[in-house]
């Protein structure tokens, strides 16, 4: 691991790098190993697949509440249904190949570390729709507040799915900017061109 790598890593220790490594299998041997396409494709590809679950949960209560006679919501159901499969498939085919970040060798630190703390709430995130997904089914298993349940679900889910589109600007503000091209040198003051010393013409 790189000088700079060790240093991220100790800074980071107890937060957000760690939770994330902590929660994503393989995670945290790709990013000692600097491979960071292969770290970035991991964590898009398990919160997808967290999603997924939430999904199929979904499902399994929309089957029990049009069992219950609640027909007039499978419209609602359906929609959020598709709002999930959505997130899966942006994260799942985002173009996140960013070439400045994966090929830099040198990387902003306090960006590095802005992105983690992205990542981390990207997946906090992902749990509390975990959480929401339960809620809903309570409240279908038990009679309760559906509407209030999926209205809050439908929210969640599309704050996230705005976190996933801002991902890419956090991700592209951890490379520096590139220099600027030499510019030619300016005329001497007062505008005179210097003379050009004439060339034996054949």
């Amino acid at each position: 691991m790189t000088d700079f790598r060790e240093r991220v890593f100790a800074a980071r220790d107890q937060s957000a790098l760690k939770r994330l490594a902590s929660r994503i299998p393989g995670y945290g041997g790709y990013l000692d190993k600097e491979m960071r396409r292969d770290a970035d494709k991991l964590l898009r590809e398990h919160i997808a697949a967290y999603l997924e679950q939430q999904r199929r949960s979904l499902t399994e209560f929309q089957q029990e509440l049009l069992g219950g006679g609640g027909l007039k919501w499978m419209d609602d159901v359906d929609r959020v249904q598709k709002k999930l499969q959505l997130l899966g498939d942006r994260l799942r085919t985002a173009v996140y190949g960013y070439a400045g970040w994966f090929d830099a060798v040198t990387i902003r630190e306090d960006a590095l570390n802005a992105l983690y703390d992205y990542d981390t709430s990207l997946m906090e995130d992902a749990e509390q729709v975990e959480a929401a997904v339960k809620t809903f089914g309570k409240a279908v298993l038990d009679q309760g507040d559906v509407r209030g349940t999926l209205s809050a679900l439908r929210e969640l889910l599309d704050s996230l799915l705005e976190k996933v589109d801002r991902r890419r600007d956090v991700l592209i503000g951890a490379v520096p900017a590139a220099e600027a091209p030499a510019t030619e040198p300016a005329p001497p003051a007062g505008g005179e061109v210097p003379p050009v010393t004439p060339t034996n013409e054949l």
